[in-house]
Parts: structure tokens; C-alpha cells; sequence
């Protein structure tokens, strides 16, 4: 766990606390990532989940569930970063007006 930024006017590195105790972690930038434990649980049972438990959605973010697609942090995927989560947000409204189209 992160307990404290180590700064002088720049980034030094981080404070953290693990199973050995506190230990300081030199760097000179950091990259913060959150939300790595999908919030999905109201899912389970409606749509595919992988074993970590984030939802089984292609490139294409078509789900297990016609008409329904998963963009962003919540889609299986190797990369989770803002950029590639409004990337997915553009191809699920494009698949979704396809899908209405369709089903006219």
C-alpha cells in the first residue's frame, strides 16, 4: 500500500507498507493506476465475467449478451489506461447504433 509521495518540489519516489513493513521505493515520476479489482459483481449471472472477473467483451465490446457492450476498465483487455477506455466507449456507441439499425 502507498502511504506517502516522497517530493522536494519533484517526485522522488513513494512510501509504501507490504508484508515486510515500510519501505521507501525511489523513482523519479510515478503512474498511478486504480481500479484493478473490477466493480462487475452486479453482472455475475447476466453477462460472461473471465476469471478475474471483468467482462468478457471482445475488441468489438459485444458481450455475452446481444445488444449489450463493455467499454473501458470494466472489458477484458491487456491495457487499461484512460486513452484505450474512450477508445472502447467510441467503438461500443458505433456497435450499439449498429445493432439498433439491425434490429429495426
Amino acid at each position: 500500500t502507498t502511504t506517502e509521495l516522497i517530493t522536494d518540489g519533484s517526485i522522488k519516489g513513494i512510501r509504501v507498507t507490504d508484508k515486510d513493513g515500510e519501505r521507501d521505493i525511489l523513482a523519479d515520476g510515478i503512474f498511478v493506476s486504480i481500479g484493478r479489482v473490477p466493480s462487475t459483481s452486479l453482472f455475475d449471472g447476466l453477462l460472461k465475467l473471465d476469471d478475474n472477473g471483468y467482462i468478457a467483451a471482445g475488441e468489438d465490446t459485444k458481450t455475452s449478451l446481444a445488444g449489450v457492450f463493455a467499454a473501458g476498465d470494466v472489458r477484458s483487455k491487456n491495457l487499461r489506461q484512460v486513452i484505450t477506455a474512450a477508445a472502447d466507449g467510441a467503438v461500443a456507441a458505433h456497435e450499439a447504433g449498429e445493432y439498433l439499425v439491425k434490429a429495426k
